[in-house]
């Protein structure tokens, strides 16, 4: 057989597809060695580390949809231990993401009965998601409170109260052998407002039975190394019929740069550089991926 050069991707993906019949669409994400690293090396606690894999699964789920050059953003800003997770992707599948927590307040959290593990750990704030398309385009950003069993259920609750467009999301974090693994599912129902009585009780019956086959899917198949998509995908719709488009490769590729740090320094006056410099040299941080910068001030003013 004669080589297509076409790239061959079993993980680290996003998986965008369709039901056959049904007029519903949804992408699944599977994360193996990007979110291991992205964790790996913060360091994070593990109750840590599975809000932040929660995040980056639905940057890059949701992200996924972008038809345009972006970055897609969730972030949340809570009260509790962890008071806030950054994760976002930048097309067409750029992934990052960090958190800030109180090591002391982690230690101290027991869930209450009947309190979410988001109430527990994130406390009360809310969630964020943000699309930023550049200059061109206006940005855009959704908010909605950290209400919910998982970060999945606060989105879906976005889309439910603000957007309301019928969404199901399934999310799993785990760490299997020693090494994290992600993965997320998702299907949204697209309604056709024009579409006669009939016909929309028809869709409504399709959408119910979409459901009811996500909700089949375990947190083990999601975060599973063996199962692929498409045969997850046709392990769950297979008497409906399921389409598969082409895949995202997804990769653990932070956008700082030493360029975009001196563009955003010489954004700051004269003597505030002066007041950030030490022997005359900047030195700056990036929280996404460790990286250290050393800026001569010399190269700003």
């Amino acid at each position: 057989m004669a080589d297509t050069g076409q790239k061959i991707i079993v993980d680290n993906l996003i998986q965008p597809f369709q039901m056959a019949k049904a007029g519903v669409r949804g992408r699944t994400v599977r994360l193996g060695s990007v979110i291991d690293d992205i964790l790996g090396r913060h360091g994070y606690p593990d109750a840590v580390a599975r809000f932040l894999g929660e995040g980056l699964v639905l940057a890059a789920m949701l992200g996924g949809a972008l038809k345009f050059d972006g970055i897609f953003t969730v972030q949340t800003k809570g009260d509790g231990a962890i008071s806030m997770i950054a994760a976002d992707m930048t097309t067409p599948g750029n992934m990052r993401g960090y958190a800030s927590f109180d090591e002391n307040k982690l230690g101290e959290v027991v869930a209450a009965a009947g309190q979410s593990a988001v109430k527990s750990y994130l406390g009360t704030g809310y969630i964020a998601f943000t699309i930023d398309a550049g200059s061109e385009r206006k940005r855009y950003q959704g908010i909605v409170d950290l209400e919910g069993d998982s970060l999945a259920d606060c989105m879906e609750n976005y889309f439910d109260k603000s957007e309301q467009i019928d969404t199901l999301l399934r999310v799993a974090v785990d760490k299997i052998d020693g090494k994290w693994r992600a993965g997320g599912f998702m299907i949204q129902r697209l309604p056709d407002e024009n579409a006669k009585e009939f016909t929309q009780e028809l869709e409504e019956e399709n959408w119910r039975n979409a459901k009811a086959l996500a909700a089949t899917v375990t947190p083990e198949e999601l975060t599973s190394p063996i199962l692929k998509s498409p045969e997850l995908l046709y392990k769950i719709f297979h008497e409906e019929g399921v389409w598969l488009y082409d895949p995202q490769e997804l990769l653990d590729n932070c956008s700082c740069s030493a360029e975009r740090l001196v563009n955003t320094l010489k954004t700051f006056g004269g003597e505030d550089l002066r007041d950030m410099a030490k022997d005359g040299v900047i030195v700056a941080d990036c929280q996404f991926c460790s990286s250290k910068y050393e800026i001569p001030i010399d190269d700003i003013l």
